[in-house]
């Protein structure tokens, strides 16, 4: 299957999960804690299940306990700072510090490794950040600084789990053990996220959901694209993520969308494409 249908249905995972997330934690079906715990601990289970069918394929080997450890507690500490903050930030605002924090992460990481910004990339980057600013921007507030802090530090986080992405050799094996590390460190402070506990079937179905099938098969899903990826790929591709979201929104929860968000999400999936097309110009010339 071709690397960009990969990575689109990697992001529509991912819109997938902002939208149960939104549904969950916003409308107060369960409480921050309990929803991350039982989102790992779903995913934990769905992929060591896959894990386990795969048993006798040679490539599904453990990573390490020290991939293990990093990419579970990227993971967690991603999670659970999001919930967190999910529920005291607008969906502009969070939306604009969760992704600024990934972008200028992994952007950094990406210089730092080595490589340089060739002109139509830095065109590319700049007409999709832009376009994103501009789309989040109406709905962004003033926030909180403790919620905005837990937003970036959460963003940050998630840029390193998706850098640890491009190391592992295989990916399904490294992104299981990544949450059965998570789910240990959860498990090990669970009393500290559970002390005001607020659950309902829905929420809790929503949490599994969200786990199970959003997080588990699109961050395996991501893990194994991210091997054809650059770090600039991996960064920018990511803010198509608002843009499904709202195409989402507007087909299942009958949200309406406006001119603006037209406009704004054909500027950010037009830059996104000029960075991957930056790279395939670059492939056909070595070619």
């Amino acid at each position: 299957m071709s690397t960009y249908l990969l990575v689109a249905v990697a992001m529509f995972a991912f819109a997938a999960n902002s939208i149960l997330c939104r549904l969950a934690l916003a409308e107060g079906s369960i409480d921050a804690g309990s929803f991350t715990l039982i989102r790992i601990f779903s995913g934990a289970i769905t992929l060591a299940l896959i894990l386990l069918l795969k048993r006798n394929d040679t490539k599904a080997r453990f990573p390490g306990f020290k991939f293990s450890l990093m990419a579970g507690s990227a993971l967690f500490v991603y999670a659970i700072l999001f919930s967190y903050a999910y529920i005291q930030l607008a969906a502009g605002t969070g939306a604009l510090l969760l992704f600024g924090a990934v972008q200028l992460s992994l952007l950094i990481l990406h210089w730092w490794q080595g490589e340089r910004f060739k002109r139509l990339e830095v065109i590319g980057i700049g007409c999709s950040i832009a376009g994103f600013v501009w789309l989040m921007l109406p709905s962004a507030t003033r926030p909180d600084l403790f919620s905005a802090l837990l937003m970036i530090f959460s963003g940050v986080s998630w840029a390193l789990f998706t850098a640890l992405g491009k190391k592992v050799a295989s990916p399904s094996s490294g992104i299981t053990w990544g949450f059965m590390s998570a789910s240990a460190i959860g498990l090990l402070i669970s009393p500290l996220l559970v002390s005001d506990i607020n659950l309902t079937a829905q929420g809790i179905l929503l949490a599994i959901t969200s786990g199970a099938i959003a997080s588990a098969l699109g961050y395996i899903l991501w893990y194994r694209v991210l091997k054809n990826l650059s770090l600039l790929q991996a960064s920018i591709s990511q803010l198509s993520v608002p843009v499904i979201t709202l195409v989402i929104g507007s087909v299942l929860l009958g949200e309406s969308l406006s001119m603006h968000s037209v406009l704004t999400s054909s500027v950010i999936l037009g830059g996104i494409a000029l960075v991957f097309l930056a790279r395939s110009l670059e492939s056909n010339e070595q070619n």
